[in-house]
Parts: structure tokens; C-alpha cells; sequence
């Protein structure tokens, strides 16, 4: 049988809903007749040395490696063994910053967006939100560039609640987006593996302007509009990626970028359209060893 890897955060740890997403793969992998075993990012050190570089506590020759996780280090130290990596620490890393997720994507349709500059330490930047506030539509809607789970991300009313969110954000790298009133509380998830689409749900939260299913949000399957389809395939291609998720906004112009998630918690997609996304994952990475 073959062996695999697979990685996971360990932070979250074992007893957390995304480890469901494990569990679900290593039961996929065992219909595949592969022994895919779960590893953390807590176990899997890397060593640097005179000696060359080292990962610790990796006891077997992985066929390959399903990275659930965004610790660049790690993936890069893996890849540099040799191992074939899925997604790969470039796509993990473009997906995992959003900066560099919108540069990658520019001129796609997307929110209009402000980048926060760097800083080195948390200060009021008065100047920087007025500017802002003056070139963008408020309500604004404020993230980390660095996030997951719809976490550290927050709707501004006032200019002095971007004030006031800004410096408690920084010195955290960050961006401002104009809100997009008729996407708050819904967006749509599409699913792709290899180039194409497994499929798509809306996704409604009427308690948050947050639609994530961590975040309470409910999953509903839809038919994609061609042009949804279009943009969400040539984001998914233009960041590099064998799997992700990629959330569209629903605005009055169209489907527009909002995010893409190279590390794909597919349960709440996979009961909304009884889709095994596991299994395809498995098999589009089968198909590139």
C-alpha cells in the first residue's frame, strides 16, 4: 500500500471540527489503497545545519505530501526533500496573504481594495484612514492580510472606528475593502480540483454579515452563472493550485474575487451537495506523481 503524508496545524489540534477534514481524507485514501498518515506541523521540525537541512520526527518516504496547513517553512522544507507537495508552497503562500493573493489576481474583477502600509510597531494612522475613507465607499470592511475562518475580519461605519480598529490591527499587515452591500451575510464557495469545478454553494449567514460556515453560516448548492464559473476557474489557475476554494462576492456588477483558500475545509460544501471532495483530491493528486 502506498504512504503518504499528511500534514495538519497543530495548534487546532485533534479534537478540532477542521480535523474532521483528516479523518475524512484518511478514510478517502484508504478506499484508494493508500495509507495516508496525519502528521503536525508541531511534530515535522525543521533543522538547519552545516549538514544540510532536516526534517525531524519524518520516519518514512512519503509518496507525497497533502499540506492542510500554511507553515511555509515546513512546506518548503518538505518540497526541498523531494516530495511532491499538494497544494505547493508557492500556491499555499499566494493564497495565505491576501496582498499577494490580489496581486496575483489584478485586473480580475474584485473589491476595490487599499493594501495597509508596513509598520514596525502599533500606531494611530490618522493620516493613512482618512485617505482611505476619502477614496473608499463606506461602510468599509476591514482584514488581516493573514487570516482564516472569517476571523479578523470587520465591518467599519465611522471614520474613527478605522482609526481605532487599524491600531489595534497593527502593526499586523492589513487591508481595506469597500463593502459590497449585496453580498453581506452571503457569498458563494466554488469549489475546483485540477481545472475543474466540483461544484458551488451559496452560502447566507442572517446573523453576520460573515457568511463562513465556521462562523454559523448555512450552505445551499447552486447553479453557477457563466461568468462566475469563468472567474472562479481563472483565479484557481492563476494561483497555481490543484484544490481550493475560492469565494465569490454576489454585487450588482457581477461575481467578484473575495478570497481563496488553498486549504479547503470541505465538510459543510460536502453536505450541502454530497459531493466526495476528498476523493477527487486523492485522485487529481494520483494523477500527478
Amino acid at each position: 500500500m502506498m504512504k503518504a503524508l499528511l500534514v495538519y496545524n497543530g495548534g487546532l489540534g485533534k479534537n478540532y471540527i477542521l480535523y474532521d477534514v483528516v479523518r475524512d481524507l484518511i478514510e478517502r485514501a484508504r478506499e484508494l489503497s493508500i495509507d495516508l498518515i496525519p502528521k503536525s506541523n508541531e511534530e515535522l521540525l525543521v533543522l538547519e545545519s552545516s549538514q544540510g537541512e532536516e526534517v525531524l520526527n519524518l520516519d518514512f518516504d512519503p509518496a507525497f505530501v497533502l499540506f492542510l496547513d500554511k507553515d511555509l517553512d515546513l512546506a518548503r522544507a518538505l518540497e526541498n526533500k523531494g516530495y511532491p507537495l499538494f497544494n505547493s508552497s508557492q500556491a499555499i503562500g499566494l493564497c495565505d496573504d491576501k496582498k499577494k493573493t490580489y496581486q496575483v489576481l489584478r485586473g480580475l474583477p474584485m473589491p476595490k481594495t487599499i493594501f495597509s502600509p508596513l509598520l514596525y510597531h502599533a500606531k494611530e494612522n490618522r493620516d493613512y484612514c482618512k485617505e482611505v475613507w476619502s477614496r473608499l465607499q463606506a461602510p468599509l470592511i476591514l482584514k488581516a492580510a493573514q487570516g482564516s475562518f472569517g476571523e479578523q475580519v470587520k465591518q467599519v461605519k465611522s471614520l474613527e472606528d478605522l482609526v481605532r480598529e487599524t491600531r489595534a490591527m497593527s502593526p499586523t499587515s492589513y487591508l481595506v475593502q469597500e463593502c459590497i452591500q449585496e453580498s453581506l451575510g452571503r457569498d458563494i464557495r466554488v469549489v475546483l480540483v485540477g481545472d475543474q469545478i466540483l461544484g458551488a454553494m451559496e452560502r447566507t449567514n442572517q446573523k453576520d454579515f460573515r457568511s463562513n460556515i465556521y462562523l454559523g453560516g448555512q450552505g445551499k448548492e447552486i447553479q453557477l452563472t457563466a461568468d462566475q464559473e469563468a472567474l472562479a476557474l481563472e483565479a484557481h489557475r492563476r494561483l497555481g493550485l490543484n484544490f481550493s476554494g475560492v469565494d465569490l462576492l454576489i454585487s450588482s456588477q457581477g461575481p467578484l474575487v473575495c478570497e481563496v483558500n488553498s486549504n479547503l475545509s470541505y465538510l459543510g460544501f460536502q453536505k450541502a451537495t454530497s459531493i466526495p471532495v476528498g476523493k477527487f483530491i486523492l485522485e487529481e493528486i494520483l494523477s500527478q506523481l
